[in-house]
């Protein structure tokens, strides 16, 4: 996929000028108290396409970083695909897509997956704008749509979904189980939630030589699970499922497959005179260095989860 009509090409001067200003939007966070706000500022001000690591794509994740991934563009995908099968998307499918990035995980489905229809959801106005663009390129405009709204209150109708999906999305809303309930309430009965997502790793699993600096592990939950509501272990995360009424539950951990990989690949790939176009700050924060700080206090996980049939229907 060509990203580069969505980068534009930048004197040294212009590219110090995006930077100062992105180090003012990243400032002015601290002032805005709403989290679909801040979210919204955060990826439609900073997270934007010139910050992007992929060299073919615009895939926003960690990805999934299987033997043989060679880099983010494979990785990115490979999650994309993790997902997919998990839901079991294929024709006939209705696809409702939350937090949906700049599309590309829709792109790929699309294409590979054949479903009926993916409409994703976002809460950033400019990633919208630049998804909608990108599937009238692709060609995908038929079978690919984009729409603004909340995780929490999902602009879709009651049953009017097979599969709901959140790719790395669902620790930037402001409460998890909320929008459990919002999908469980969009999905048809026998429909499917799958979410790959980054979680608090639980207090037994992390490393006994960070585990003693309570006020990292406090900081880099705050920095992941910015929402109070959002702070839930895979444990937790099962739980919350269920309780919002989902059955066949299964919570598990892929994080050996994203976290050493993905570090050992920022760290070369950050080495090359095309990256220097992203911003220090976040060079720094998803570099090696940064990954060490906040990588031994996350799972990454995927959970599955089944609106239960209605009693009597076909199967």
């Amino acid at each position: 996929m060509a990203v580069m009509e969505f980068r534009d090409s930048e004197s040294s001067t212009r590219r110090t000028v995006r930077w100062i200003r992105e180090w003012g939007w990243f400032a002015a966070l601290l002032f805005v108290p709403r989290v679909p706000n801040r979210f919204s500022l955060v990826y439609d001000r900073i997270v934007t396409a010139p910050n992007s690591l992929g060299e073919e794509s615009l895939f926003l994740n960690l990805g999934y970083w299987e033997d043989g991934t060679q880099d983010f563009d494979q990785a990115g995908a490979a999650l994309a695909r993790l997902v997919a099968t998990e839901a079991r998307i294929g024709s006939g499918d209705v696809v409702v897509d939350v937090g949906c990035g700049l599309g590309d995980q829709d792109f790929l489905w699309a294409k590979e997956f054949g479903p009926k229809r993916i409409t994703g959801v976002n809460i950033s106005a400019k990633q919208i704008e630049i998804s909608t663009a990108r599937a009238a390129e692709f060609g995908l405009s038929d079978v690919v749509a984009y729409v603004h709204g909340s995780a929490n209150d999902l602009p879709q109708s009651d049953a009017s979904a097979t599969k709901v999906t959140a790719l790395e999305s669902a620790l930037h809303f402001p409460s998890r189980p909320r929008f459990f309930d919002e999908a469980f309430r969009v999905l048809e009965p026998g429909g499917r939630l799958v979410t790959a997502d980054v979680v608090p790793l639980a207090d037994e699993h992390v490393p006994s030589e960070v585990k003693r600096s309570r006020t990292k592990r406090i900081l880099v939950h705050r920095i992941f699970t910015t929402a109070r509501k959002n702070n839930t272990n895979a444990e937790e995360y099962r739980r919350a499922l269920v309780t919002a009424g989902f059955e066949n539950v299964r919570v598990y951990s892929i994080r050996d497959h994203v976290y050493p990989q993905y570090t050992e690949y920022v760290s070369r790939r950050f080495e090359l005179p095309e990256m220097r176009r992203i911003n220090p700050l976040i060079r720094r924060f998803f570099g090696r260095k940064g990954a060490s700080f906040w990588a031994p206090w996350l799972d990454y996980i995927v959970a599955v989860a089944d609106k239960p049939q209605i009693e009597g229907s076909p199967q």
